[in-house]
């Protein structure tokens, strides 16, 4: 059925302009005609267990004392999971930087970190026993949530803030006809994958184990799974058919379920699963990075931009994950497509209590370019011009360097700007919309 239709449709758009009309992507006939396997359809074993996440309920608390002796008793229950069981150096992970643990051990640093796992004969019992597992906290101060309260404490993560200098801004800004300063923001988005983040992980011969796993890095899961476990690598297998979408969710923070899970299946010589409730797994695994963003911009009277200082925050969350990596991705497209010959950009990581902000598409690209049109529209405003004119004015040309260094060769924004206003029928559209807005309040 899937191969008939693929076929069809790819018979039809032999002849389509692939520019002006989108293709089929081929693993979608599999997803929309029900046929698609993804990693919580993998068929029960036989002898196997799930697992249920025990999660902290405070963002920033010393850990005084876990109980579990209540959940330990309820029908159906095999095992309780925590820090105790693994060693200090198998309990800290991450992914660049260590700086995470497995369970949270002594502290926890947002609400949603892992405690512990409850091990039983079905998710309903498994999640019932969970609520059962006791846990005293002494709150901690300052809890963090904001960019504004990480700056106001200083609450960064080591060897920040990094810079990118470009030309005499100092000089450009004394020369400039104007000089205007502003700040804007972008929230986090969740992913939001319609399927949560799931691991199925069977133990194999002795001392190996097999995992199919919802990660957009199996080769992380891999290495961290050999890693808690004390086991080398190549006895550990992880498989990915289908994820369910990750957009960049998947990438690293999928570890907070399997390694729990593969723990549990290496522990108890069992089969064990776990598919996150979609409230657990958006309690537990961070969004996209929000960021801050605070400029200067120099220009002149025609709107020519001729210097920026930019600061960038971006909020990380509870650990470094790929955030510092996010963060030098926004500072290296701050501009988007304009050439501003003096540049200082300067970029901080804010450590806070959420949970661990990640990868998502774009990877700070889009937080670095929402600055760079918010520039822009300024510059456009105070001289009196249409945003479009101003863009235009200041739109890199082959062969100008970017203030990273990069020389653009074959730079064909002109007609990709052209292209998009056409297509979109920009000006019909902006022309429609005044004259709506002149006729409804």
């Amino acid at each position: 059925k899937s191969a008939q239709l693929f076929e069809r449709v790819c018979v039809e758009q032999s002849t389509c302009d692939p520019i002006g009309r989108p293709k089929v992507h081929a693993s979608a006939f599999k997803q929309a005609t029900g046929e698609a396997i993804y990693c919580d359809d993998i068929p029960r074993h036989e002898n196997e267990l799930y697992l249920a996440l025990v999660l902290s309920t405070k963002a920033h608390a010393k850990i005084v004392s876990v109980d579990a002796s209540d959940a330990l008793k309820q029908a159906g229950v095999h095992a309780f999971f925590s820090s105790k069981d693994i060693t200090e150096y198998e309990n800290k992970v991450g992914s660049v930087i260590h700086d995470e643990e497995v369970f949270a051990s002594e502290r926890v640093y947002c609400q949603g970190q892992v405690i512990g796992a409850i091990v039983a004969d079905s998710q309903v019992f498994a999640q019932r026993a969970a609520r059962l597992v006791h846990i005293k906290y002494e709150e901690l101060t300052p809890v963090i949530i904001t960019i504004e309260q990480a700056i106001k404490h200083k609450s960064y993560f080591p060897n920040y803030p990094q810079y990118i200098v470009q030309g005499d801004v100092a000089t450009a800004f004394e020369e400039a006809d104007h000089v205007y300063e502003n700040s804007c923001r972008m929230g986090g988005q969740e992913h939001f994958y319609l399927e949560t983040n799931a691991c199925v992980a069977t133990p194999r011969d002795s001392d190996e184990i097999e995992l199919f796993c919802s990660t957009q890095n199996p080769t992380e899961v891999q290495k961290l799974v050999a890693h808690v476990l004390s086991v080398p690598c190549h006895r550990v297998v992880c498989r990915s058919k289908r994820l369910g979408g990750g957009f960049g969710g998947k990438e690293s923070r999928s570890i907070i379920l399997a390694l729990p899970v593969a723990l549990a299946s290496y522990r108890l010589r069992r089969p064990v699963r776990c598919m996150l409730d979609r409230d657990e797994d958006m309690m537990t695994t961070g969004t996209r990075h929000p960021f801050l963003f605070k400029y200067k911009v120099g220009f002149t009277k025609e709107g020519l931009i001729t210097a920026c200082d930019i600061e960038c925050y971006n909020n990380a969350g509870c650990s470094m994950d790929l955030s510092f990596s996010v963060l030098d991705r926004a500072m290296n497209h701050f501009e988007n497509r304009y050439r501003i010959p003096n540049v200082k950009v300067a970029g901080w990581v804010c450590k806070t209590n959420l949970p661990s902000n990640t990868a998502f598409r774009g990877f700070g690209g889009p937080q670095g370019m929402f600055a760079a049109e918010h520039i822009v529209r300024d510059v456009a405003r105070i001289v009196g011009k249409d945003y479009l004119d101003i863009m235009q004015m200041n739109f890199y040309k082959t062969g100008d360097y970017t203030h990273y260094n990069q020389k653009l060769e074959n730079f064909p924004i002109e007609k990709c700007f052209t292209d998009c206003l056409n297509q979109s029928e920009f000006h019909k559209k902006r022309l429609a919309i005044e004259e709506f807005n002149k006729n409804n309040r």
